[in-house]
C-alpha cells in the first residue's frame, strides 16, 4: 500500500508527542514493506528525501513565522499566525503537489495545528481517502488544549466556536477517524464533528511507544524514601502547581520529588512553591534514565490530555503511575487509588501519602502495565492502522490519483 502521512511537523522539527507518533508509525509501516511518505511544514522547503526508509516532503511554511519561534513572539504576532493557519494557501498547494507526486492509496492526516483545515477537502478533490488522527483539540480550541489560564474549559468559548467554523465545514471530507483516546473522540463527536463518518470507521488507537533498553533500576533499599517523579512541561495546565501543593500536605519524611522538564516562563515561581520541601528540579533528563531512577511517576494534568505519553512510557519501564482521572490519563491508569480528580491537591496528597506509608504497594500500580505495553506496541499500532486503512478504502473506493507517467516518482529518490 502507498501511504502518505500529512502532519504539521516531522522530526527533527517537533513540538510534542504527535510528531514522535507519526515518525514511529511511518517507520513501522515502511518496515512492513509499504511505501510510506510524510508531507509536513518546515523551516526550509526541501526536495523530498529518504529518512529512515520514509520519503519526507518538507514544504516550508506560509505563516508569518515558524511555529518553533512561538515563545519569542508577542500577542499580536500570535494572533496573526492563528489567522494565517486558516488560509495558508501556499503550504496547501505544496501539500497537493506532494500528493500528486507520491500518488498514495490513502492519506493519514495528523495534527493540523500549523496547517489549513482546507487540506481535507483538497484531498477529497484529488480523489484520495482521508483518515484523520485526533491528537489534540485543534479543531475545537484556539490553543488546542481545551484549557486556559491553567484550568480546563467546561466547553467551547465564543472565540473558539468562531475559530472552529472552517474546521467544522472542512471535516466533512474526512473518510475515517482514529483517535489517540476515547475522551478526545467523544468530545469531537459531541461537538458535531465527523457525523458523516460511519461508527465502524471511528476508532480509538493508542500511540505507538518504541521500547527502550531494558530497565536498569536497582532494588529499593529498605527504609529508603519513596522517590516520586514528574516528567514534562512545567505549567499550571499540566498540574505542576497542584503537585507542589499536594507535596506541602505530605509527611515531612519518607519521600522526595524529582521534577524533570522546563517552564516556559522560568522556574522561579515553582522553586518558591517548593521551598523547604525535598523537591529537586533537574531540568532536561533522558527519559529512560529518569524513569529508572524513580519509584512512582505522578501525572497530574488538569486539562483533558488526549493520550498521556509519559504514562505509557513509565509502565513500559515498570514504574507505577498516579494520575488524574481525565482524558487519556484516566483511560490508561484505569481505576482505583491510582487515580485522583484533576486539580484536587488533597486527593493527590492522599494517594501519594498512601505509598509513602506503605511502599510495598508500589507493585500494585503495575496491574495494567502489560495491557498498556501490548496496546502501544509499534507493531500492534501499525497493524491497527492498516486494518483501518483497508476498511476506509473499501468504504470510499475513490478513483486513485494517477502517477506521473513522464518521470520517476520523487518518492523513489535516493537519500
Amino acid at each position: 500500500m502507498r501511504i502518505l502521512h500529512l502532519s504539521s511537523l516531522y522530526p527533527p522539527e517537533q513540538v510534542g508527542g504527535a510528531e514522535l507518533m507519526v515518525e514511529t508509525l511511518a517507520r513501522s509501516q515502511a518496515g512492513l514493506g509499504h511505501a510510506v511518505a510524510v508531507a509536513c511544514a518546515s523551516r526550509q522547503a526541501e526536495a523530498p528525501r529518504l529518512q529512515d526508509g520514509v520519503t519526507v516532503y518538507r514544504s516550508g511554511y506560509g505563516t508569518p513565522f515558524h511555529i518553533l519561534d512561538w515563545p519569542e513572539r508577542g500577542r499580536l504576532d500570535r494572533l496573526r499566525y492563528k489567522l494565517a493557519t486558516q488560509w495558508n494557501r501556499s503550504t496547501l498547494a505544496r501539500m497537493a503537489d506532494a500528493v500528486k507526486d507520491f500518488a498514495p492509496d490513502l492519506v493519514n492526516t495528523h495534527s493540523i495545528s500549523e496547517l489549513s483545515p482546507g487540506v481535507w477537502p483538497m484531498l477529497r478533490r484529488l480523489g484520495v481517502p482521508v483518515v484523520h488522527t485526533l491528537h489534540d483539540f485543534t479543531s475545537l480550541c484556539t490553543n488546542g488544549a481545551m484549557a486556559r489560564h491553567g484550568e480546563a474549559c467546561a466547553g467551547q468559548h465564543l472565540k473558539c466556536r468562531v475559530y472552529a467554523g472552517p474546521h467544522r465545514h472542512c471535516q466533512r471530507a474526512v473518510t475515517a477517524v482514529a483517535a489517540v483516546g476515547t475522551d478526545i473522540l467523544d468530545r469531537h463527536v459531541d461537538a458535531g464533528f465527523f457525523g458523516t463518518v460511519p461508527a465502524a470507521l471511528r476508532r480509538v488507537i493508542w500511540n505507538p511507544i518504541p521500547p527502550g533498553p531494558p530497565p536498569n533500576r536497582p532494588p529499593r533499599a529498605p527504609g529508603a524514601p519513596v522517590t516520586f517523579g514528574y516528567l514534562g512541561r512545567i505549567e499550571p495546565s499540566k498540574g505542576s502547581d497542584v503537585l507542589l501543593d499536594a507535596c506541602r500536605r505530605l509527611p515531612a519524611q519518607g519521600w522526595r520529588l524529582a521534577v524533570a522538564g522546563r517552564a516556559v516562563d522560568g522556574l522561579d515561581r515553582y522553586r518558591a512553591l517548593a521551598d523547604g520541601l525535598p523537591v529537586s528540579f533537574v531540568g532536561y533528563a533522558e527519559r529512560d534514565a529518569f524513569l529508572d531512577g524513580i519509584d512512582c511517576l505522578v501525572v497530574p494534568p488538569v486539562w483533558p490530555e488526549p493520550f498521556g505519553r509519559t504514562v505509557a512510557e513509565a509502565y513500559g519501564r515498570g514504574v507505577p503511575v498516579i494520575g488524574t482521572a481525565v482524558g487519556g490519563i484516566g483511560e490508561q491508569v484505569g481505576y482505583g487509588p491510582w487515580l485522583v480528580p484533576p486539580g484536587d491537591a488533597p486527593a493527590l496528597a492522599a494517594a501519594m501519602a498512601r505509598i509513602v506509608a506503605e511502599p510495598g504497594r508500589l507493585a500494585e500500580g503495575l496491574d495494567r502495565a502489560a495491557v498498556i505495553r501490548a496496546e502501544t506496541d509499534p507493531a500492534a499500532v501499525a497493524a491497527a492502522y492498516l486494518d483501518l486503512y483497508a476498511a476506509t478504502r473499501g468504504a470510499a473506493c475513490p478513483d486513485p490519483v494517477p502517477a506521473r507517467p513522464a518521470r520517476q516518482h520523487l518518492s523513489e529518490c535516493r537519500p
